[in-house]
């Protein structure tokens, strides 16, 4: 077998860290650098693009399905009132095009809801899933996997992110949207409704971090990693989406004349730019936890602890030289380290 262990450079680049907040300065430095070139030579922003147009594929027929659910127990009309409150992490143009699609669902409320709600559920949940299968299949370049699981485990695999991802949405947009209303109607007093209404924002940002933990944890083909490897990255990537969406938001209504650029199409063409800045984040924090595990010697993945080249993880088997090793043989590299780990693991 080929000895992907990379000799250290001694304890100040972090190679004995047995977590991230151990890790030393000169450890975060070449973690950094790695990254960025890790990010451009695998055409990250590339990968985010096919990622953006199946969210983008998939987002009116969600909405049609979400309307559709909502108006067999409630009256239709009042989701309308609550899909304003999606502006507040949207940007203006593309809060628009969601409003105006929710309002054409709403007029069309009828007997057939139940059927919408079928067939918008449907096609959101085949959309969905071929996202996060090119999701999934971006994880693994990232960290330099090959994808080998069977077309079964796949297939499940990929259904179960596509569904946690959607109850994770649904939680999402119920605490942006549903919750005001609910402490609204409850007796509660000024101060404490006052109170509970901003609590839902940390609370996003830990539906969001959670969300991200499982896509970093169950999307890549490869031995988990431990939750402290992937915190780093999950709350990065999190952090970044919501600073990201702020300031593009600010940056669309003050310098970004997109309907004069693309007419009719302005509104689309914001809506999916955000889903790819989305996407890209992602994959952004985990191109940060990959290389973080590259920076130490330790094992970072789940179980008993095992020696490099049998733990089931190219970035757990391989230790970065310098800040200029982002392991271009990474897929070389990972198939001969893979085929002896992923049979150890499973002795």
């Amino acid at each position: 077998m080929q000895d992907t262990t990379d000799k250290p450079h001694g304890k100040d680049r972090g190679h004995d860290s047995g977590s991230p907040l151990a890790m030393p300065g000169r450890g975060w430095k070449d973690t950094l650098f790695r990254v960025k070139r890790q990010v451009e030579a695998n055409h990250a922003t590339l990968i985010a693009a096919s990622i953006a147009f199946y969210a983008f594929l998939g987002i009116f027929p969600a909405i049609a399905a979400f309307i559709s659910i909502w108006g067999l127990a409630f009256d239709p009309q009042q989701v309308q009132g609550q899909i304003e409150m999606l502006s507040s992490v949207l940007p203006e143009d593309a809060a628009s095009i969601i409003r105006q699609q929710a309002l054409s669902v709403n007029n069309s409320a009828g007997a057939g809801m139940s059927i919408t709600a079928v067939a918008g559920l449907a096609f959101t949940v085949y959309s969905a899933s071929k996202g996060m299968r090119g999701l999934m299949a971006g994880l693994n370049i990232i960290y330099g996997e090959k994808e080998e699981r069977g077309l079964i485990k796949l297939t499940l695999m990929t259904w179960f992110l596509t569904g946690a991802m959607m109850v994770m949405t649904i939680l999402t947009l119920g605490t942006i949207a549903i919750l005001p209303p609910l402490i609204a109607w409850l007796p509660f007093g000024d101060t404490l409704a006052t109170l509970l209404t901003y609590i839902r924002w940390p609370i996003l940002l830990l539906l969001v971090i959670s969300a991200i933990t499982i896509l970093y944890r169950y999307g890549p083909d490869r031995a988990p990693s431990r939750v402290g490897w992937l915190s780093v990255g999950s709350i990065t990537a999190t952090l970044l989406w919501a600073l990201g969406s702020i300031g593009f938001s600010i940056y669309v209504r003050n310098f970004g004349n997109y309907n004069q650029t693309y007419g009719t199409i302005g509104a689309v063409m914001v809506l999916l730019l955000w889903f790819w800045l989305s996407a890209f984040i992602v994959l952004l924090g985990a191109a940060l936890n990959c290389e973080l595990e590259r920076q130490t010697k330790k094992d970072t993945t789940t179980g008993k602890p095992r020696p490099m080249g049998k733990r089931g993880a190219w970035a757990a088997d391989t230790v970065a030289r310098d800040d200029k090793d982002i392991g271009q043989n990474a897929f070389t590299d990972a198939s001969s380290v893979e085929s002896d780990s992923r049979s150890d693991r499973t002795d």
